[in-house]
């Protein structure tokens, strides 16, 4: 039986670019007196790097595996057996495979941030649309229907209701087969047995057909089911954990609108209906937090899903009309604030996914920085209730060899980090610092008068998706982490003087 979850192949031309064997292999070659005899093979055994000659020695061999999978292989086209020479080759062949690991799953990571955050559109814009506009209940399912295939690509699909009366499902809407006999068929026979067995989206035939049942606790409201005809293409898994996400919501949609009906019918139970509205919104909120990416990513979603949830809240509530100016302008005001949040913490997804690659490091005047600094956390016009200030006259002279625009974040990041800290607490001063250790490196100090990180988080505040925040990615200090390490220095975090925080990092002189 094939395995419908293997793993995609990986082109070693994607992972080890010619550029970057230019800085990897003529070191090496210098280094072990083996100039210009090392060949890189692809894994069909052609030629990718280096030369091709007839003598080249095929018994000297080391391989390039990455995640399990030979992607290549080296040779040396030279007519010699040192045994040496087959070390340093092999020295080599686990020295590009750990390069070739860490590129393919820098890039992994970041196409599946891509598709996840194509995703969580998509559970947003259903959420909106459905909102806005109080569709009924075909309506719903017939908008889930078009809306999850823009995101999964099926060749054909279709969404049934369940009636609890005579327990059967109809299809209600469908594409890639006009005939509505073929929906009634096999379709649906598999569609009502998940239905009853199930609560998760389900995989068969062989990953060509999946199916995800809509249904509310105990109460079954329908399925879904897309399929694919030909022969090469099947589901993922992340297929599978879309569409359990989206039914589930789908169904807790569906639900509202049922009590939306009543309330409208039934009047003399419109607190009865009210609570019923509050507790299928209060269990929408614990749906979203199901995984639709992975253990990875799994707690960003959930940060991102409750604060989308709020929005829409205040968004129905200023479509209803009836309040007053100071209402429209608090509700208005809160959903700014949380859309700046949302910016925040997407330019901390591409900070945290982009390449170390596009590092590129000048030599600028530590002084001449730090003003540039100092406009970004202190912009013109912005009214705050704490402090930043920024002292280098110690280092004013000295030079640092950074990416400028990327390393901002640093600062950006810890001086935010204190701000948001501190506000809640009184808290109304943050300091930045340089100062010089010794003749190799300076000294970053940014300080505030808060209350101090919890002694429970301190040892794991740099780990990434690790936030004390409401309504964050986790990934802010291990940008910052990162980036200065890849700018050679180091950071730690100790508490202040007077209590507060203070995050420490170093970097080298020029």
């Amino acid at each position: 039986m094939n395995n419908i979850f293997a793993p995609a192949k990986i082109d070693l031309k994607d992972v080890l670019p010619t550029a970057m064997l230019d800085h990897l292999i003529p070191p090496f070659e210098a280094l072990f007196g083996l100039e210009g005899i090392v060949s890189v093979c692809d894994s069909t055994g052609q030629v990718y790097y280096g030369p091709e000659t007839e003598d080249c020695v095929r018994h000297l061999y080391a391989p390039v595996i990455v995640d399990g999978q030979e992607i290549g292989s080296l040779g040396l086209c030279h007519n010699t057996g040192d045994f040496r020479a087959q070390n340093a080759l092999d020295y080599l062949g686990r020295s590009l495979s750990a390069v070739a690991l860490e590129t393919w799953r820098q890039r992994k990571l970041s196409g599946e941030v891509l598709e996840r955050y194509d995703e969580l559109n998509l559970i947003y814009d259903m959420g909106t649309l459905i909102s806005s506009q109080g569709l009924s209940q075909d309506e719903i399912v017939k908008a889930v229907l078009n809306e999850t295939n823009r995101i999964v690509r099926a060749e054909a699909g279709v969404i049934y209701i369940y009636s609890s009366r005579n327990h059967e499902l109809t299809p209600v809407s469908y594409f890639g087969r006009s005939d509505e006999l073929f929906w009634m068929g096999r379709t649906r026979e598999l569609a009502m047995s998940t239905l009853y067995a199930y609560e998760t989206a389900q995989l068969s035939d062989g990953g060509k057909v999946i199916c995800a049942p809509l249904r509310h606790g105990e109460e079954r409201l329908g399925a879904l089911v897309l399929m694919y005809d030909r022969q090469d293409k099947t589901f993922s898994a992340n297929d599978v954990n879309l569409l359990t996400t989206l039914t589930y919501n789908t169904a807790l949609f569906i639900q509202a609108a049922h009590l939306y009906e009543r309330v409208e019918l039934r009047n003399k139970e419109l607190i009865q209906a009210l609570k019923d509205l509050k507790s299928a919104r209060d269990e929408l909120s614990r749906a979203e937090q199901l995984s639709i990416i992975g253990q990875t990513v799994s707690g960003l979603i959930h940060d991102m899903r409750n604060p989308l949830n709020i929005v829409m809240g205040y968004a129905g509530l200023l479509q209803e009309g009836g309040l007053s100016e100071d209402e429209n302008r608090e509700y208005a005001t809160q959903i700014i604030q949380y859309v700046n949040t949302f910016s925040s913490m997407a330019q901390e997804i591409l900070d945290y996914t982009q390449s170390d690659d596009r590092i590129e490091l000048k030599p600028v005047l530590v002084s001449n920085y730090m003003k540039y600094i100092e406009g970004l956390l202190n912009p013109p016009g912005l009214k705050r209730n704490v402090e930043i200030a920024i002292n280098a006259d110690a280092a004013s002279d000295f030079k640092i060899n950074i990416d400028t625009q990327r390393f901002a974040r640093v600062f950006q990041n810890l001086a935010n980090n204190a701000v948001d800290a501190i506000e809640e607490h009184g808290g109304t001063r943050v300091e930045v610092r340089v100062e010089s250790v010794d003749k190799k490196w300076l000294r970053f100090v940014i300080e505030d008068d808060g209350p101090g990180v919890p002694e429970d988080m301190v040892t794991k505040i740099f780990e990434p998706f690790v936030t004390g925040k409401a309504h964050g990615t986790g990934l802010g200090l291990a940008i910052v982490a990162r980036m200065i390490l890849k700018h050679g220095g180091a950071i730690h975090y100790e508490n202040a003087p007077n209590g507060g925080a203070r995050f420490v990092f170093t970097l080298p002189k020029v």
